[in-house]
């Protein structure tokens, strides 16, 4: 069993390492991407469905957008509130400009979050697509930065996004290095042109894009997918991906205090192992089985009884963990979140295990 977790850090090791030179690249790339000659076109783009709460929020933050009014177009699709959004937004004067979309009927065979993008997409007048969600505040220099990285023949664009429960609260919780982790699998899946993950907070992409790609067809159906899923879809027909770590891109989301919530999106973000591609699902399989071993490694270690194979398999996978979120924080500017890893190192796996199982299982709750 010692022989197999050191042969499997070894996998593991060249993996992330891997992904690290993505990730390295991809930022070099949007670093040095030539600025447009003049200031292309934007739809912003977001679904809201039962908001209220977060509204008020995300209107004054697209109203604050540095970019010229007739650059840009707001598109908010009310997707069958029942909270008081509908006549809040009939009466809101927080966002000059923005066009509401009431959307409260049915459209099979497109369900959920998807239903109500198709609706925002086909309202929109221009080729560039930005995608955030109504929980979220995006910063006044979001459109300059998506203007620059959307430069060339890109045609999809990702960007970190923080997680706070409160407006004013602080930065330093796992939820942000976990999600450091996924956005780093993300761009490197861009560099390589292999779609791990993304994420529909802080997405761009051509509307010419989306109509090549079939738009929904085929993952219409689902509940989840509107980002990843679409990738997986997109990614045939795509020029070239980008990632921006700037925090002028960085948007800031507010989740909240709702346990049950975020229990339920870990969840819906789990379920979808079936629906990935084999070579997703085969490296789903690997990294499951190796935290298991990883689990019994450090259980060793605690009681004593760790072989120098042990110890350096861990030692080597913690120095590489350690250098790839690294390189990555300081990547994002987002560095002194690298002192929540010894905490991460023993959670995240856990966590892992645990969705993985209990996403197979399915049920739950969207809103």
């Amino acid at each position: 069993m010692d022989s197999l977790f050191a042969f499997c850090t070894a996998i593991y090791t060249l993996f992330l390492l891997w992904i690290d030179r993505g990730v390295q690249a991809i930022g070099k790339e949007n670093k040095n991407r030539v600025v447009p000659p003049s200031l292309q076109q934007i739809s912003v783009i977001v679904a809201a469905r039962n908001e209220l709460e977060n509204l008020p929020r995300l209107l004054k933050s697209l109203a604050a957008l540095d970019y010229p009014k007739d650059r840009l177009e707001l598109i908010l699709v009310n997707d069958h509130s029942s909270d008081g959004s509908r006549e809040f937004l009939d009466q809101q004067l927080l966002c000059p400009g923005l066009k509401v979309i009431h959307f409260y009927h049915d459209t099979p065979p497109l369900v959920g979050k998807k239903a109500a993008i198709q609706q925002g997409i086909e309202a929109s007048g221009f080729d560039i697509l930005a995608f955030t969600d109504a929980d979220c505040m995006v910063p006044s220099t979001w459109l300059q930065e998506i203007n620059r990285s959307m430069a060339d023949n890109v045609d999809y664009l990702l960007a970190y996004s923080l997680m706070k429960r409160k407006t004013e609260s602080g930065i330093f919780r796992l939820k942000n290095f976990e999600r450091s982790i996924y956005y780093a699998l993300a761009a490197a899946g861009l560099h390589y042109r292999i779609p791990f993950t993304s994420s529909a907070c802080n997405m761009v992409y051509r509307k010419r894009l989306f109509i090549e790609s079939g738009a929904f067809e085929g993952i219409g159906h689902l509940l989840s997918g509107d980002d990843d899923l679409l990738l997986m879809k997109m990614m045939p027909h795509l020029k070239r991906g980008a990632y921006n770590p700037s925090l002028n891109m960085q948007v800031c989301s507010i989740d909240g205090t709702d346990m049950h919530k975020h229990h339920n999106t870990n969840i819906r973000r789990a379920s979808k192992f079936f629906l990935h591609p084999w070579w997703l699902k085969g490296l789903s399989v690997f990294v499951f089985l190796y935290f298991c071993l990883f689990y019994r490694s450090f259980w060793l270690l605690l009681k004593g009884k760790s072989t120098a194979l042990l110890s350096t398999s861990l030692a080597i996978k913690t120095g590489t963990e350690l250098f790839l979120s690294i390189r990555h924080l300081r990547l994002i500017n987002r560095s002194k979140l690298g002192v929540l890893y010894p905490l991460q190192i023993v959670v995240f796996p856990a966590q892992f295990i645990f969705y993985a199982l209990r996403g197979t299982l399915g049920r739950y709750r969207w809103k």
